[in-house]
């Protein structure tokens, strides 16, 4: 994948009532992690107006080349709340995130509180060590699991961890096998909080897990894919694709 052949559409005020007025950015659907369960199987962005948005940006008809994009982002002002990717994900050849985007990504966000969310494996190429360098630089990445297994090798490995819980899902807050937190994202528990309010995707304590409960059209498939997964992880079946390694 080359980041020439890729477009970022960066919107500089959110209109959806969940963020708030903040920074958002949209990548083209190749960016999509191939380990990603949800891909074609219950993503919330491929339906609606969001998924009519990301399709243009995709084709090409939105957004603009890597290099614009850094600079719009550098444009911003200082302190900004910024989501990269409210559909997409980091740039990758196979799974294995690319290393020019993360390094050029990072030096053009530090002056905002820049977060985003990722389904690439840690075990692949230098994914673990890239993000890593994210988190320690002010870009914070957040990994994307399926089970709380996966969330406490997720945050023993040093980095954090967000969890998609079924759409029945009850609780507001309970803990993981490892004594992590698990909190239900606050957007989702009330109508007039957003991420703007919030924040703690960019930053909290590092053994809280958010949760974001399935929804869109396509929860159905969503919470089945949740049901499988955390099943198999549980009996042991399939090796997570988080990493085993421990924190530096």
């Amino acid at each position: 994948m080359k980041l020439s052949d890729l477009k970022f559409h960066l919107s500089t005020v959110s209109s959806n009532k969940k963020t708030g007025p903040i920074a958002v950015s949209t990548s083209s659907r190749t960016t999509c992690s191939p380990s990603c369960p949800f891909l074609s199987n219950g993503c919330y962005a491929e339906s609606g107006p969001l998924l009519l948005h990301w399709r243009k940006v995709t084709e090409g008809a939105r957004g603009d080349s890597f290099v614009v994009f850094l600079s719009n982002l550098l444009k911003l002002e200082n302190g900004r709340l910024f989501r990269h990717n409210q559909a997409g994900d980091l740039p990758h050849t196979k799974g294995r995130i690319s290393r020019s985007f993360m390094r050029r990504m990072v030096e053009s966000v530090k002056h905002l509180k820049a977060f985003t969310y990722t389904h690439h494996s840690m075990l692949l190429g230098e994914n673990l060590q890239l993000l890593r360098y994210a988190n320690k630089n002010g870009f914070t990445v957040n990994i994307s699991t399926e089970s709380e297994i996966m969330a406490d090798k997720t945050i023993a490995s040093g980095l954090p961890a967000v969890i998609v819980a079924n759409s029945d899902e009850t609780r507001v807050n309970w803990h993981t096998p490892a004594g992590n937190t698990v909190l239900v994202c606050p957007t989702q528990r009330s109508d007039t909080t957003t991420c703007s309010d919030c924040k703690l995707c960019h930053g909290r304590n590092n053994r809280v897990v958010i949760a974001f409960l399935a929804h869109g059209t396509s929860k159905k498939k969503a919470n089945a894919a949740i049901n499988t997964l955390h099943r198999d992880h549980c009996d042991g079946r399939v090796e997570s694709a988080h990493a085993e390694p421990e924190a530096n």
